[in-house]
């Protein structure tokens, strides 16, 4: 994100050239596990013996029965707070590191962030890589940020996402390595709730300002699809891995500045004001379990600056055929 906007009127008389730095749904669902289809031991039944014919035929029933595949529970875990949840007066999550989005996404904060979370839980994924390769996005403004990544976020003119997008972005990662973790949306929660899921070691990713500057919804357009697109000043994006009630902090991933701590009371104001945008990680690398595919996440067909080339790449070689016939 910029904080240099007296820019951005004109820009937006040409094209969507843009700046920026950059409820809860459980979805699980799982495949049938492996199994016997059917149990085709009937020999016994076919044998000569001294059963008689009815004996027989209900014996051949029985052995012709279809055994029931056995089945596999899909991954869940509860993070729901409730009103008998207590949280400490202080918790920090030890070992929790920034990655610094600079120079490589100087308004790629979200999934910056992202990948900090990430690559805590034991994955072990770079932030351009992550960004490239499964982060949906948005060069023209054909949609607003619940969608993708509006703009560029390896330039100094793009604008970001919303909270969507970095569940779609883990949505698509988990896929390529086949893990069974899968990001929530608590966006709406209050704020003690994040400082809750803290408490379970689960590190939150959280819509903000840069330097806790109190924003506004300053620019408003109509997006592509017909759809509002609104945007506030320094809107960014960093992960909280802890707090302290005593001291009155609350301990940030700050991409922009690395292992911070910031006034707690200011930062719950302008996570308020940022409409309570946050996500968390359910699982780690170590997690058993396989990938499941989830047709709500599936149906944002907006693709990765990966996929995008892929597909003009193939654009390009249908017609270069089409034209030497």
């Amino acid at each position: 994100m910029l904080n240099k906007f007296s820019r951005i009127a004109a820009v937006l008389l040409t094209t969507v050239s843009l700046f920026s730095c950059g409820t809860i749904v459980q979805h699980r669902s799982n495949p049938l596990g492996d199994g016997d289809e059917w149990n085709t031991s009937t020999e016994a039944v076919f044998k000569e013996t001294s059963l008689t014919e009815t004996e027989s035929a209900a014996a051949a029933l029985t052995t012709s029965t279809p055994a029931v595949p056995p089945t596999t529970q899909p991954f869940s875990i509860d993070i729901f707070f409730t009103e008998k949840s207590e949280i400490p007066e202080t918790y920090v999550i030890e070992g929790f590191q920034t990655i610094m989005q600079e120079p490589e996404l100087p308004t790629g904060c979200e999934v910056t962030a992202l990948a900090e979370v990430l690559n805590y839980l034991g994955f072990d994924i770079d932030k351009v890589e992550l960004c490239d390769n499964f982060m949906p996005v948005d060069y023209e403004g054909a949609v607003n940020m619940y969608y993708a990544y509006i703009g560029d976020p390896k330039s100094y003119n793009g604008f970001g996402c919303y909270a969507p997008v970095i569940v779609k972005t883990a949505y698509e990662y988990f896929e390529s390595v086949n893990s069974p973790c899968y990001a929530v949306d608590i966006t709406g929660t209050d704020f003690r709730e994040l400082l809750f899921q803290v408490t379970q070691d689960r590190p939150v990713i959280v819509w903000t300002t840069m330097d806790q500057r109190e924003t506004y919804p300053n620019y408003k357009w109509t997006a592509g699809n017909g759809e509002d697109m609104i945007f506030n000043d320094y809107q960014h994006c960093l992960a909280i891995y802890g707090y302290d009630f005593n001291e009155g902090v609350v301990y940030a991933a700050d991409p922009l500045v690395g292992n911070t701590t910031y006034d707690l009371s200011r930062f719950e104001t302008i996570y308020d004001i940022m409409y309570k945008q946050a996500v968390v990680i359910c699982g780690d690398a170590e997690t058993e379990g396989c990938f499941t595919p989830d047709p709500e996440i599936e149906n944002n067909e907006v693709w990765s600056r990966k996929k995008q080339l892929e597909a003009k790449t193939e654009i390009n070689a249908y017609y270069s055929v089409e034209s030497n016939d």
